[in-house]
């Protein structure tokens, strides 16, 4: 995605660029290519990013590796802020010595992917004398996060009536989903549905519900004030002790321990609205 939305904050690390930026519903950027790479964090919004042979959307939580060079379009469908990554020439073509760089456009989305980007997000709002040296070594764990997408596990091909309930689940996480229900969406019976599906995702239907819900919580945690009570509410969650505890099994501390973490500090963000 083009950085020529509206800056909120803008920051240089070593060989790489941070810039937060605003983009508003509607924006259409037509065909362009930079000369940087880039990784680019969504936090909250979704895009839609056209190449010559495919398109993705990229939605709330998920990070997209974009290659310099790379011809694209977009198309901004929900008012979008994001976090982008670029990295000099030099620093990139030292990096592709290793494997854990994608060559070509690519883009993953979960629970680790989640905690690595608002962890980077909130040193690139702290600005002590020690957040330079965690971002370098966050974008580095990110590279590792596509290398792992992109192993030979990554390679099977799910038939499409599964891709279609997959992307049932990841938009309709929140509502209250059957395997019943989907399964009659896409047209197989109900128990084939769950038997290839976890063949598929390595998970259940109701695993990766609770780790979107978790996920979604996790953003909202980083990104508001909203009440913790409330959060569980809005997530699916029966209560604030059933978001704790599943919080703390999918990601190893607790929601008001993570908050403090991973949440952007309100002033700053304040002061960086104001800037050009």
């Amino acid at each position: 995605m083009d950085v020529s939305g509206e800056t909120l904050r803008l920051r240089s690390v070593g060989p790489y660029t941070l810039s937060e930026n605003l983009y508003p519903s509607g924006l259409v950027l037509s065909k362009h290519s930079h000369e940087r790479a880039y990784l680019t964090f969504v936090i909250e919004g979704a895009f839609r990013e056209r190449y010559a042979t495919r398109t993705i959307l990229c939605r709330t939580g998920m990070i997209r590796f974009l290659p310099a060079g790379e011809v694209h379009e977009n198309e901004v469908q929900a008012r979008s802020r994001c976090l982008h990554i670029s990295a000099e020439a030099s620093a990139f073509e030292q990096l592709r010595q290793s494997p854990d760089v994608p060559r070509k456009p690519a883009e993953i989305n979960g629970l680790t992917t989640t905690w690595l980007a608002n962890r980077l997000y909130a040193e690139f709002s702290r600005q002590d004398t020690a957040s330079a040296m965690a971002i370098k070594g966050l974008v580095l764990e990110i590279l590792a996060e596509f290398a792992r997408a992109e192993g030979p596990d990554a390679s099977l091909r799910a038939p499409h009536w599964l891709k279609r309930a997959t992307e049932i689940v990841e938009s309709r996480f929140l509502e209250r989903l059957s395997l019943a229900d989907i399964a009659s969406q896409v047209g197989v019976h109900y128990v084939h549905l769950a038997r290839q599906f976890h063949r598929y995702n390595r998970c259940t239907v109701g695993e990766l519900i609770r780790r979107r819900r978790v996920q979604y919580a996790s953003h909202l945690l980083a990104h508001s004030h909203t009440p913790l009570a409330e959060i569980a509410l809005t997530c699916g969650f029966s209560d604030q002790s059933h978001l704790s505890f599943l919080f703390k099994r999918y990601m190893g501390l607790s929601p008001s321990k993570f908050r403090r973490l991973a949440a952007s500090n309100g002033e700053q963000d304040e002061a960086g609205a104001s800037l050009p």
